[in-house]
């Protein structure tokens, strides 16, 4: 009888991680339903084209890769909807989330988001207002807006290095690459 029950006890044991994980996976998308996925479909909003996006996006994984970090890198229109977004090898799934939050705060705030992060440390209003939207939430370094002369288009973010700050340097790494493709925006 105890070793029968040892033997259950031990196989609950090795389960229990399976069952864990599907119940803990991270959602980072919805499946539209059927009755939107008919709904008329508007093109995407003005931001950066397509090719400048994916050779900055790969630029940034490439830079951070290069210092042995595996990171997701964002380009995001003027909506805050992606464009591109390339996790690196071995990035961490959370990091989608998180480059997407930066991403988002720096379109939707005209500055980097470590800018936004250290605004926020002291500007109470700031803080709450971030805080309140859940795309944007709290704020840490690695997202850079896209400009198109003084327009903000879009934004650049990474995330997955140990120091946001990496993070921002990879991602201005792939701004720089990309810069002359983003002068001119998609309509």
């Amino acid at each position: 009888m105890k070793s029968r029950f040892s033997r259950g006890l031990a196989l609950i044991a090795l389960g229990l991680p399976f069952a864990l994980s599907a119940a803990d996976a991270q959602v980072t998308f919805t499946t539209p339903s059927n009755e939107a996925a008919q709904a008329p479909r508007p093109t995407r909003d003005r931001g950066p084209a397509l090719a400048p996006s994916v050779v900055a996006a790969q630029t940034a994984v490439e830079a951070c890769a290069a210092r042995g970090y595996q990171v997701t890198a964002v380009v995001v229109d003027s909506a805050g909807l992606p464009v591109v977004l390339l996790s690196g090898n071995g990035a961490a799934a959370i990091t989608q989330s998180i480059a997407m939050g930066k991403a988002v705060s720096s379109m939707r705030n005209g500055k980097p988001s470590g800018a936004l992060a250290a605004e926020a440390r002291t500007n109470q209003e700031l803080a709450a207002k971030l805080a309140a939207d859940p795309q944007q939430g709290p704020q840490r370094p690695g997202g850079l807006p896209i400009l198109a002369g003084a327009d903000v288009i879009g934004a650049i973010a990474v995330s997955g290095a140990p120091d946001g700050n990496w993070d921002a340097e990879c991602a201005q790494a792939g701004l720089n690459k990309a810069a002359a493709g983003f002068k001119s925006a998609k309509r």
